[in-house]
């Protein structure tokens, strides 16, 4: 049996005794009460007992005494006495038998200073049993009878007589004989007797009751403590088994031997003699836990050889720090490593050794058991050689896991991988010198090119503002015009793949009529696609709201891409074009009966300068159209899926977030030719530029609206002039000599007098941060060059109020192309090679349909290759 359940069941049988004990206490204690209740109830029932004998003989005293003295004091009391025991009149607290003995001088008044109880009701509360309260009620029957005689000696002498019913009415002469003759006849003798009598057998009955209550509570109380000193012997017999047997033989002699055994495996001794598991209880447990210590230990010490072998051959240098910063183990690593041998190093402080650069005396602990991480961390060898290092350290805790008793560092040494890094920190600040190179070349180029282009673009649409020219002439400049619109849309798709390439898209949402632009592309895709016998179909639910907010420009960029890349790979068949909305998204589906792809190319198809089936399907292009496209839609919050078969078709799924409204402001459509001013106004207006050609432009198109010019060509002259004339808007370009104009601009900005003048900074630098720069140097609007008409006509508009009359686009009506087959080829691989001058040749030495000639003029004028060869394609 286990100690535990032997405790248990002792402890059972213990307390067991202890309550047997205690029980046999509480009954001895309730033997003695009855017995003390049994004296008392005997006293008090003697003393209501002799209260009513005593009663008896008051009551006789005090008649005869008032016969033969004639005081109404002891007739009073008579009736006093009569009052009290029938509970007329408060009890006194000590009413005892002579009580009335104080109370016989003339004048003295008895003190009545208890309860109103009468004597029967005491006696009903005492417990007397039926028979012995009968007596006592007979006694006191038979004591009232009594006082009828005293009541009428008592009158007799006062002269007072009963009449026929007994009342005492009659008066005559006192008759102090026959008062005398009733107290002391024989008559009175009889009654007095008659009241002892059943108050003697009332003594015998209580005697021997109360007698008989007494004896058995002593016969309690006797055999009470018999059962106590058995519990008592119980008890002592129980301790001394406990404590020989259980105690001495089965817990401190094996614990003694214990003992001795853990003292011999604290100083690694195994060879230690255990005492044998004979009651298998907690104590063998004990010892077969030490057993099983034991064994541990000797696994243990196996295991710390085996960790020290294998510290000693770890390939990086491992040393342990106790909490005061000291070598307390360096594996063999870190000994090589280090220049020292572990002898040299246990017991030294690490901030007098390898770590002497790295703490000051007031280092915290963390930072002396190299705790704190640092970026930069390194060691001095013996040889005070400083290297750098790599490391991890690990704390060690006490076993409540809040006091820091070292540390673990595992380290190695990074010279060669500094070196390494150095040199890529090396090679990747060349790239990125070579990136800013680039940029500023992209830079330069825009500002150079964008420069020309500014004057050749103006001049041109003001020569075109002109009628004194004839129709050859106006073919001329619709030539230089549209040749220099071609050359700018070259610079900026070069910008914008630049901006792709730096992650630098811009995403500018606007209010804008989505249907319009989808009826726009529905337009263009549908002409295209009829070249091609392709059926183009549109369809919007009615979920998709007529106007949204979000970057217009990029919507028809993705769009063109994508349907112009169904288009030019679907040879027969259709293209549908799907739009649907659940907020926020817009939802957009592009399926065509194209050619499809197989999963390979499905997964190029995105990567930047990559085309499906180079070698069966050539086509004109960079290869950047879908990872353009790609790129746009999740700058816009969306996502993009394919899904295709070869030889089967493509779907391309594409969603983007867009803003609901319910309505936009939209504009009429009007050409970019102004007409005239609605209204003249007189405004002066200051043209800053460091390029005169860029003035003469600028200053001739506003003489065209009637406007009053002056002209600076640096920042100080700006200044100069605005100290003299007063200017309502100015035209600064940035880069110019002497004081550039974001310069000026602050200067004029600060000063009252011109700090409310519009600036329009007019630039060819175009980058976004070019134009944030301004705007951050207080400019109120931006302008790029080149700019057309319509820009600074919006902008006088915006803050000048000037108003222009514009002239309306009319629709023109397309009629059908007809060309030969042969003639179709040659014009479809001049197309292939953006050879136009080759295309006008052959147009003019055959004989083609006037229309298609001209359109056909057109498209190359309009350098709009990729149109000719859809066209083309057809034939």
């Amino acid at each position: 049996m286990k100690l535990k359940q032997l405790f248990i069941i002792l402890l059972l049988i213990n307390s067991a005794a202890l309550l047997s004990v205690v029980f046999i206490l509480s009954e001895y204690q309730d033997a003695i009460k009855q017995l003390e209740n049994a004296y008392k109830m005997q006293h008090r029932s003697l003393i209501l007992a002799d209260e009513l004998r005593q009663s008896s003989d008051d009551l006789t005293r005090m008649a005869r005494t008032h016969v033969i003295t004639g005081k109404e004091m002891f007739k009073e009391q008579f009736h006093t006495v009569l009052d009290i025991r029938n509970g007329l009149k408060p009890r006194p607290k000590h009413y005892n038998r002579i009580f009335w003995d104080f109370y016989t001088l003339d004048g003295a008044k008895p003190l009545l200073d208890g309860q109103k109880v009468a004597l029967r009701t005491l006696m009903k509360e005492a417990g007397f049993p039926e028979e012995e309260l009968e007596l006592l009620y007979k006694s006191q029957k038979e004591s009232d009878d009594l006082t009828y005689l005293e009541t009428k000696a008592m009158n007799a002498i006062k002269g007072i007589f009963q009449d026929r019913n007994g009342n005492y009415t009659i008066k005559k002469e006192p008759d102090f004989a026959l008062a005398r003759q009733i107290m002391h006849g024989e008559q009175y003798h009889k009654a007095k007797i008659a009241i002892m009598k059943p108050l003697n057998e009332f003594y015998k009955a209580f005697e021997t009751r109360t007698q008989a209550k007494v004896n058995e509570a002593h016969e309690t109380v006797k055999r009470m403590e018999t059962y106590l000193s058995l519990a008592v012997l119980f008890l002592i017999i129980l301790f001394v088994f406990s404590f020989f047997f259980i105690i001495l033989y089965r817990i401190i002699h094996p614990v003694q031997m214990l003992n001795k055994g853990m003292l011999k495996l604290a100083k690694n001794d195994m060879n230690i003699d255990l005492p044998q598991k004979v009651f298998m209880d907690e104590v063998s447990e004990m010892i077969g836990a030490v057993e099983v210590f034991k064994d541990n230990a000797i696994k243990l010490m196996e295991s710390q050889k085996q960790n020290k072998r294998l510290l000693d051959l770890a390939g990086e240098g491992i040393f342990g720090l106790d909490a005061k910063g000291r070598f307390i183990f360096a594996n063999p690593t870190a000994s090589k490593i280090l220049g020292y041998s572990s002898k040299e190093l246990i017991g030294q402080y690490i901030n007098k050794t390898i770590g002497r650069h790295l703490f000051g005396k007031t280092a915290q602990q963390k930072e002396r058991l190299m705790l704190i991480s640092k970026e930069e961390q390194s060691f001095i060898s013996k040889e005070g050689e400083e290297f750098p290092i790599d490391y991890v350290s690990t704390p060690i805790y006490s076993n409540n896991s809040t006091v820091l008793e070292g540390s673990v560092v595992v380290f190695s040494d990074i010279t060669k991988r500094k070196e390494h890094e150095n040199q890529l920190k090396r090679a990747t600040m060349e790239a990125q010198k070579a990136n800013r190179s680039k940029s500023m070349f992209l830079t330069n180029m825009s500002h150079e090119l964008r420069t020309p282009l500014n004057a050749i673009l103006g001049f041109a649409t003001l020569l075109k503002k002109s009628n004194s020219y004839n129709q050859t002439e106006k073919q001329n400049l619709d030539t230089i015009y549209k040749s220099g619109q071609h050359l700018l849309s070259l610079i900026n798709e070069i910008l914008e793949f630049a901006k792709i390439e730096a992650g630098k898209i811009q995403i500018t949402p606007i209010e804008f009529n989505l249907y319009t632009l989808l009826d726009d592309l529905k337009t263009i895709f549908t002409s295209r696609c009829e070249d091609k016998n392709l059926k183009f179909s549109l369809h919007i639910t009615k979920e998709v709201p007529k106007y949204i907010k979000c970057d217009e420009k990029r919507l028809r960029q993705i769009l063109i891409n994508i349907i112009g890349n169904a288009h030019k790979f679907t040879y027969e068949g259709f293209i549908e074009v799907r739009v649907d909305y659940k907020s926020p998204k817009l939802l957009i589906k592009v399926k065509d009966s194209g050619i499809g792809m197989n999963k390979e190319e499905q997964k190029k198809i995105f990567k930047p300068f990559e085309q499906i089936e180079e070698n069966k399907h050539k086509h004109q292009g960079t290869g950047l159209g879908l990872a353009i496209t790609k790129e746009l839609i999740q700058k816009m919050n969306g996502s993009i899926i394919l899904q295709s078969k070869e030889n089967e078709g493509s779907c391309f799924s594409f969603d983007i977030e867009v803003g609901k409204l319910d309505k936009v402001e939209e504009k009429e459509n009007f050409s970019n030719k102004i007409i005239k001013v609605k209204e003249q106004k007189e405004f002066n207006i200051l043209v800053a530029d460091d390029t005169k050609e860029n003035r003469d432009l600028l200053i001739q198109l506003l003489h065209s609206y009637n406007l009053t010019t002056d002209e600076a060509k640096d920042g100080l002259e700006v200044l100069e002039l605005c100290k003299n004339k007063k200017f309502d808007l100015i035209f600064m370009d940035i880069l110019m000599p002497n004081l550039n104009g974001l310069e000026t601009t602050k200067i004029l900005k600060k000063d009252e007098k011109t700090k409310n003048i519009p600036i329009i900074a007019i630039s060819a630098n175009v980058f976004e941060d070019d134009r944030q720069k301004a705007l951050n140097n207080k400019v109120d609007d931006f302008l790029p060059k080149p700019f057309e008409e319509k820009d600074i006509a919006q902008t006088l508009n915006k803050f000048l109020n000037l108003e222009f009359e514009y002239e309306k686009v009319k629709e023109k009506t397309r009629k059908e192309i007809i060309l030969n087959k042969n003639l179709a080829r040659k014009i479809y691989d001049f197309a292939i090679k953006l050879d136009g001058n080759s295309i006008l040749e052959i147009l003019n030495k055959q004989k083609v349909d006037p229309y298609t000639k001209e359109f056909i003029e057109d498209l190359v004028k309009k350098f709009q290759f990729n149109e000719i060869v859809n066209i083309c394609s057809k034939f």
